[in-house]
């Protein structure tokens, strides 16, 4: 019967296109509304269908009273929440799947309740009263954060789709992301327009401190880590510190088992473009006879060489990436305290015909619609030549917590992270020229009490951080530096900060408001081109605010609005910043007047959810007072090159202008059939210099989206999607060294087969740029030079114990 229904569906699908074909005269418009309607794309149910609620009320037994405070989580996740005064509590915008809900509140016994979750489910839980000799039991729970900003989270099925891709590259499946890429094998995520310094990422917990100031700078991070990948949209400076304006990725892995069961899940990607293959696995576990301890270990192992585009090979894009991670924890309902370490290593390929020897070269490459032969080998190869990347990321974070029962839960995480990065630039001649060569340490410190509900309504954070670091360029000796032609000077970085937020809910309204005051102080050793060394000192501070509301009318309805107040200071590179950044292919020259960013932002979002279909809305609007951007160097009306030792480049200068930055994120979808979803998501951003009515450089154009699923079960899919990316015509004449690329479109497709035989294993292909199109796009600094990549098919397995 299924097959004779999904037979119907189809044939009555086709015979709809059909008949659009036949009495629509335009070729054009039958070509569009075919795109639209067969190619019906995006992530909606990519993701896993993730529109579904739990919801329910905490009493105790005997008395029939709500318990106020209680915490209730789902066991495997990071997800927990604290009950309201009447005791009531709500997950929302989960994936269909099997879950284990837990309910705990002191003196009261634990209840857990495995169900399957589809659409909603309704759980009240009655407590006993505990024996005053109960076992004690451990909470993995995380308290929900910032809940008046809009969330969006990459889970489960999606995470999968995007498995041996880069952080950067799966974050894309998210409204409101885009890629700044540099070549094929370097990105970074950018939010609303904007990347690198004002995005905060945290991994497991932790501020990710690296080179993360240059465009071509990826973050070390493996994302096999992860479990879950949190977005949240708009400044976030009061809880996360400044740089926080655009806003912050979150990247958690699972909470440690809870039980000595040893478990593994092990991923294969193999990626016909560049001929990549990475394997990733995890194993955890406990130890019987210490309840509580618990343990996890972690690897990935990825090699890949030269990508190609839809008509040639780029020669020295592989890439090769060896990382590491390790957990250990000991936790009691009360108490608990872990460790864990990652080390991430990776060598990077920079395409060679992004470096050229001389200015008249420079120009021929920039203005030639492909790259020169000597660049683009008839075949590939995984040989990593000059000019590449070589670095390295270790990260160690030891994090405690104490729960009072008159106070709250205090939490202490301290953490060291050590980033080296080199970077090798083409011989020139009889010169080998070497390298930038970045040894950046850091050290943080984290303090929080998350209070006790007050009067049954109030809950809110209490924080105290800090951060030193220290950035070695030229030397093993901070205040002695050996060399003028590094990139940025000697430095080191004292920042601290302290922050309260507090959270008012009550029925369908909840309010939130923050308030922090953070400085920092850096002192910078340099030399100068004389061999004189030099010293200077800065001291910024400034106050971050937040205020933020919820209202949930209907069950069905969600309303959300904040406005935040954020800042961010210069960093190291746009103030001295004097050379050729190998990376970017670019020379760039800082800025020592700079001053802080600061950033005015609001946004709201509207949700809907029902049955057959959802959507959001989001709007934003960032103005920031002092925006820090580099700007191609133009004098009297013509784009200027530096020729240096390392070849000829273009020029870029920081500097500071006012700025706005006004968007809108929608995202919808449809149940068409009861197997068949169609899903679309639609990105925009408006960026000016406000104060000389310009149009802002690289931002992202319009993005659009859509996606047609039809789908077996929760993990037996196949999907199609078609992403339409626009021109960026929001440009001034003679900014930058090309117009911007055309618009382009794109077909990919995803498919995923669990088996029903062999639990736990699925294998899943997908395929981007089905059509193998030629394209370039605007936020690839090498767009200069070639295309972006052609068709690239990959295959995933996925087995777990």
């Amino acid at each position: 019967m299924g097959i004779l229904n999904i037979c119907n569906n189809v044939a009555i699908f086709l015979a709809e296109l059909i008949y659009l074909y036949l009495i629509i005269p335009s070729t054009n418009v039958k070509r569009s509304i075919i795109l639209l309607l067969l190619l019906g794309l995006v992530q909606a149910l990519r993701a896993q269908q993730c529109t579904c609620t739990i919801k329910g009320v905490v009493h105790e037994k005997e008395t029939h009273q709500p318990i106020a405070g209680a915490v209730v989580y789902l066991k495997g996740t990071n997800l927990a929440t604290f009950t309201d005064a009447e005791g009531r509590y709500v997950f929302r915008q989960l994936c269909r799947g099997n879950y284990t809900l837990v309910c705990q509140a002191l003196t009261f016994q634990k209840v857990e309740i495995n169900f399957l979750l589809e659409k909603e489910h309704l759980e009240d839980f009655d407590l006993n009263a505990a024996d005053e000799h109960i076992q004690e039991v451990v909470v993995t729970g995380k308290k929900e954060e910032n809940t008046t900003q809009t969330k969006n989270t990459l889970t489960g099925a999606a995470l999968d789709e995007t498995r041996g891709k880069s952080l950067a590259e799966s974050m894309q499946a998210l409204v409101g992301v885009s890629m700044l890429q540099t070549g094929s094998s370097i990105a970074k995520p950018v939010i609303h327009g904007m990347h690198s310094n004002r995005v905060l990422i945290l991994n497991n917990g932790i501020r990710q401190e690296g080179q993360q100031w240059g465009s071509e700078h990826a973050p070390e991070i493996d994302p096999f880590v992860a479990q879950k990948i949190t977005l949240i949209k708009g400044a976030a400076g009061v809880r996360y510190g400044s740089d926080a304006i655009a806003g912050v990725i979150m990247v958690e892995p699972n909470p440690l088992p809870d039980s000595a069961k040893i478990h593994a899940q092990f991923n294969t990607v193999a990626f016909s473009n560049g001929q990549q293959g990475v394997l990733s696995g995890i194993v955890e576990g406990g130890i019987k006879s210490i309840k509580g301890l618990a343990w996890r270990l972690q690897a990935t192992y990825k090699r890949g060489g030269d990508v190609k585009t839809a008509h040639y090979y780029l020669g020295n894009t592989g890439v090769q990436e060896r990382n590491f991670s390790a957990t250990v924890g000991y936790q009691t309902y009360h108490a608990g305290v872990e460790a864990f370490f990652s080390y991430f290593d990776t060598q990077l390929g920079i395409f060679a015909g992004s470096h050229i020897g001389n200015l008249t070269d420079l120009m021929n490459a920039i203005n030639n619609p492909q790259p020169s032969s000597d660049y683009t080998p008839s075949t590939p190869s995984y040989t990593i030549n000059r000019p590449n990347q070589d670095l390295a990321h270790h990260l160690l974070k030891v994090k405690s917590f104490l729960i009072s029962e008159k106070l709250g839960k205090f939490s202490l995480t301290l953490s060291r992270q050590y980033n080296w990065r080199l970077e090798y630039d083409v011989p020139r001649g009889n010169r080998t020229l070497n390298t930038l060569n970045f040894k950046l340490t850091s050290y943080q410190g984290e303090l929080l009490l998350e209070h006790r509900p007050l009067w049954g309504v109030l809950s809110g954070t209490f924080g105290v951080n800090t951060l030193y670091q220290y950035n070695l360029s030229s030397s093993y000796t901070l205040e002695k530096p050996l060399t003028s032609t590094v990139l940025i000077p000697n430095y080191e970085t004292l920042s601290t900060g302290v922050f309260l937020i507090e959270r008012w809910t009550k029925k369908q309204w909840g309010l939130e408001a923050g308030l922090r005051y953070d400085t920092r102080y850096s002192s910078v050793y340099g030399l100068a081109t004389g061999g004189e060394v030099f010293h200077q000192s800065f001291t910024f501070a400034n106050a971050s605010a937040t205020l933020g509301a919820s209202y949930q009318p209907k069950e069905s309805w969600l309303i959300k609005m904040n406005t935040a107040l954020a800042w961010r200071a210069p960093t190291m590179n746009e103030l001295f910043s004097n050379g050729v950044h190998h990376g970017s292919a670019a020379y760039e020259k800082g800025n020592t007047a700079l001053q802080p960013e600061v950033a005015h932002n609001l946004n709201a979002s509207v949700s809907y959810q029902a049955e057959k279909w959802a959507f959001e809305v989001a709007p934003y609007v960032n103005y920031i007072r002092n925006f820090i951007y580099l700007q191609p160097r133009i004098e009297n009306g013509v784009l200027q090159t530096v020729l240096s030792v390392r070849g000829a480049f273009p020029a870029f200068d920081y500097t500071q202008v006012d700025a706005s930055f006004v968007g809108i994120d929608v995202s919808a979808k449809y149940a068409l059939a009861k197997r068949l979803e169609w899903a679309t998501k639609y990105a925009m951003v408006r960026a000016k210099d406000v104060l000389n009515n310009r149009f802002m450089v690289n931002i992202p154009p319009d993005r659009w989206e859509n996606t047609l699923t039809y789908r077996w079960s929760s993990n037996t899919y196949v999907s199609l999607t078609h992403s339409w990316v626009a021109k960026q015509t929001r440009v001034e004449s003679n900014s930058d060294f090309l117009p911007p690329p055309p618009s382009y479109q794109l077909v990919s497709m995803q498919a995923n087969y669990a088996f029903k035989n062999i639990q736990n294993l699925s294998v899943g292909l997908g395929i981007t740029n089905l059509l193998n199109a030629a394209y370039r796009d605007y936020m690839n600094r090498f767009r200069y030079f070639a295309d972006e990549m052609g068709r690239n098919i990959s295959l995933r397995v996925k087995y777990a114990l």
